[in-house]
């Protein structure tokens, strides 16, 4: 099946709730108040102010990943669930890698290793630990840094 990275616009929003919804779902449970927070954190700040790219294989949407140009700064990386350890992920952190030079960051939540281990193979390294995230639900991730 023929895959492809592209832009994501305003009409694929949906699709991207759904991968958010879903993938988020699959790997940490949380009270229904924290999901209403991120779902309004993503609706009206994340999609509209970041550059977002979808991976697409054939015309289905499967993951996607967000970063802020301004902050140099990954803000999401979600992959449904049913596609997780094809190498999508990957591909969209190489695809951000190689579109936007120079140093970046990423949240990781502290108990997501395979995420983690990813991240290391593209050089990131830990910097710091926070424990709330912006939307401030208590959810422990690392930052990581790649310096170049």
């Amino acid at each position: 099946m023929k895959t492809k990275i592209i832009k994501s616009v305003v009409s694929d929003w949906p699709d991207l709730l759904v991968i958010f919804d879903k993938s988020l779902r699959s790997s940490i449970d949380l009270p229904d108040d924290d999901w209403k927070k991120l779902y309004e954190r993503v609706i009206t700040y994340n999609y509209p102010s970041l550059d977002t790219y979808i991976y697409k294989q054939g015309d289905k949407s499967v993951g996607y990943i967000s970063y802020c140009t301004k902050e140099k700064i990954i803000k999401q990386l979600y992959v449904l669930p049913q596609y997780h350890n094809q190498g999508i992920g990957q591909k969209l952190i190489k695809y951000i890698i190689d579109t936007y030079s120079g140093p970046m960051s990423i949240g990781v939540r502290t108990d997501n290793d395979v995420a983690l281990h990813i991240y290391t193979k593209f050089g990131f390294e830990k910097i710091s630990e926070e424990k709330y995230d912006a939307s401030g639900i208590y959810m422990p991730h690392y930052i990581l840094r790649k310096n170049a």
